[in-house]
């Protein structure tokens, strides 16, 4: 019942920007993960994107995507004023939010995804409102390879996975990169952590990220790390309060350094 009407949402979306395509694409997709035949641009409530052939590039770009987290996210808009978005891929999250006024920085690793979220940002006239990395991030400052899935482009892992291309990636520590961010430390951050299994180091290397700035919430997919790692990570640096978002995610806000 879930998945029928979680493509009901998609279907939604896609009909009322016309793009039938997409809805093709996305048959296409469940019967053999294929899509498009020739990269495309298509229009969603999110934005304009930049969709590459045969990936899922075109179910990202949709408003209802991960829907329990946008909607988890939307639900609090005025409960912050900056939004990291460590992970992005095609930079939906961050060329959704801002749109609404958010200061957005966003964090991809894969080379082939940062050409894609580069486009997407100069198709929504956006280069100069998100600010974009070109890392991963974890508990150190270090070159990696990383297994590229074709298909399903948000996907890539440390760690080998079948009929994946390797990639090179640069990995940071956010610690690292806490100058050149220059937040305010006055500002209310919300930070959506989906990194496909480095979750736990990821946190680790914002250590100090977390002890400066007061006002911090963060989505972490729990997937791959656990709930529970994921939660001791973040409590063996400050408090934090835990709960759900869906059944992949949960929220940790901050309440108080020890």
């Amino acid at each position: 019942m879930s998945k029928i009407l979680t493509y009901s949402r998609y279907l939604f979306d896609y009909l009322k920007h016309g793009d039938v395509g997409s809805i093709v694409a996305s048959v296409k997709y469940v019967i053999n993960k294929t899509s498009y035949r020739s990269d495309r641009i298509i229009q969603t409530s999110v934005g304009k994107f930049y969709c590459r052939k045969n990936t899922n590039d075109f179910q990202f770009a949709n408003l209802y995507y991960e829907w329990g987290v946008k909607k988890f996210i939307l639900k609090r808009i005025n409960e912050f004023s900056v939004f990291i978005d460590v992970g992005a891929c095609v930079g939906d999250y961050s060329i959704l939010l801002a749109k609404l006024n958010k200061q957005c920085f966003a964090f991809e690793l894969v080379s082939h995804n940062i050409k894609t979220i580069n486009k997407n940002l100069e198709l929504n006239d956006l280069q100069n409102k998100v600010k974009f990395f070109p890392y991963g991030l974890g508990d150190a400052d270090y070159s990696a390879s990383f297994s590229f899935d074709t298909v399903n482009t948000g996907a890539s892992r440390i760690n080998k996975v079948k009929d994946a291309e390797t990639d090179k990636a640069e990995i940071r520590k956010l610690d690292t990169l806490m100058d050149e961010m220059a937040i305010d430390q006055n500002e209310k951050i919300f930070i959506k952590l989906d990194v496909e299994g480095m979750e736990t180091e990821a946190i680790r290397g914002a250590f100090n990220f977390i002890m400066y700035y007061p006002n911090i919430t963060f989505i972490v997919e729990e997937k791959h790390s656990g709930q529970f790692p994921i939660q001791d990570t973040f409590s063996d640096i400050a408090l934090f309060e835990f709960g759900k978002v869906d059944e992949l995610n949960i929220y940790a806000k901050k309440i108080r350094n020890y």
